[in-house]
């Protein structure tokens, strides 16, 4: 009787924590993204449990390599596993990374710039030298310490987004006077103020998309069309867009999502899920 028992009560729990996560996979399906088969398996990044916070958590991932919030790299493949059985596996590199720009450069904690492990033209997780065409605009945008995160905007213009340890992200606009002169920040101003938003800690800029967000240490806004009925029936009506905090990602925010961005979500259950726009 005591066995019979035991075996009740093990597949009612089983029942109510997979009726859980499928309540939260459905969620996440109704706020734009369609759900993946091929499930994320990394016991370096997921905790034994699904209900426990996981000790790493992935803050950039462009779905081929990803950096942890303790600067460390892992090179990922989503769609079938490594021969270590997981979709995920640690690379060795010297240095922590302290800062990013796009998916293309790296800046570790010995205030190097490297190419990122994505990189077609060079090889990767080299050290960027002088002779890179780009290495004073690296280290006018990356090279000063209060640098988290840069985002390409406009380089034509010279306009980049910067996520700073303000938890702020500033436009900067990167002007020269000719090919020959350097570089020079010509105006800096906030775009994604800390006092509006909180502590950002992560963001992305695409344009007026879902794929513009901001993260802050509890909540995720993102870009979102505030006359979806109008401009989506009539041809002659502009779509507009606002940033706007996404209630159903902010509620898992902390306890089901592994990792948010542009192009992928992955939870703590192993769920990969892609955005539907």
């Amino acid at each position: 009787m005591k066995k019979e028992i035991k075996v009740i009560i093990l597949a009612s729990l089983i029942i109510l924590l997979t009726g859980c996560d499928g309540n939260v996979t459905r969620d996440i399906r109704h706020a734009g993204f369609s759900v993946s088969n091929n499930e994320f398996t990394c016991s370096d990044l997921l905790s034994e449990t699904e209900n426990q916070a996981p000790s790493k958590t992935i803050l950039y991932t462009n779905t081929a390599y990803a950096i942890t919030d303790d600067g460390l790299l892992y090179e990922l493949s989503l769609t079938q596993p490594f021969s270590n059985n997981e979709n995920c596996k640690e690379i060795d590199f010297a240095t922590k990374i302290i800062a990013y720009m796009d998916d293309t450069i790296l800046k570790g904690e010995d205030n190097k710039f490297y190419y990122s492990p994505s990189t077609t033209n060079t090889t990767p997780l080299t050290e960027v030298t002088a002779n890179d065409s780009n290495y004073q605009l690296y280290s006018l945008l990356l090279g000063q310490q209060t640098t988290k995160k840069v985002v390409t905007v406009d380089s034509n213009a010279g306009i980049y987004y910067v996520l700073e340890t303000d938890g702020t992200v500033y436009q900067y606009t990167i002007t020269r006077a000719d090919y020959s002169s350097p570089y020079t920040i010509s105006e800096k101003k906030p775009v994604y103020d800390q006092a509006e938003y909180g502590t950002i800690i992560d963001f992305n800029y695409a344009g007026e998309s879902s794929k513009t967000y901001i993260k802050t240490e509890t909540e995720i806004h993102r870009m979102q069309m505030t006359n979806e009925e109008e401009c989506t029936k009539y041809a002659d009506i502009t779509c507009n867009y606002k940033m706007k905090k996404d209630e159903t990602l902010t509620k898992y925010n902390n306890n089901k999502i592994l990792y948010y961005g542009p192009d992928i979500l992955i939870t703590t259950y192993k769920k990969e899920f892609t955005p539907t726009s």
